[in-house]
């Protein structure tokens, strides 16, 4: 798919002048970093473990 969108980039650039394919690729690289940011703050990995001293209600 990917390669799909380089090829359509190089077809539109060409054309019209618009967006080289170098920043294309930059663009689905930047916004593949954003995705694995989110699932990574959102994946629970990163949180810390509840310790004995951190439970409310056990006395």
């Amino acid at each position: 798919m990917i390669d799909q969108l380089m090829i359509l980039a190089e077809a539109g650039e060409h054309a019209t002048g618009g967006v080289t394919p170098p920043m294309v690729g930059i663009g689905v690289f930047v916004i593949m970093l954003i995705l694995l940011g989110i699932t990574y703050l959102t994946g629970g990995t990163n949180q810390r473990k509840r310790g004995d001293s951190d439970r409310h209600g056990d006395h």
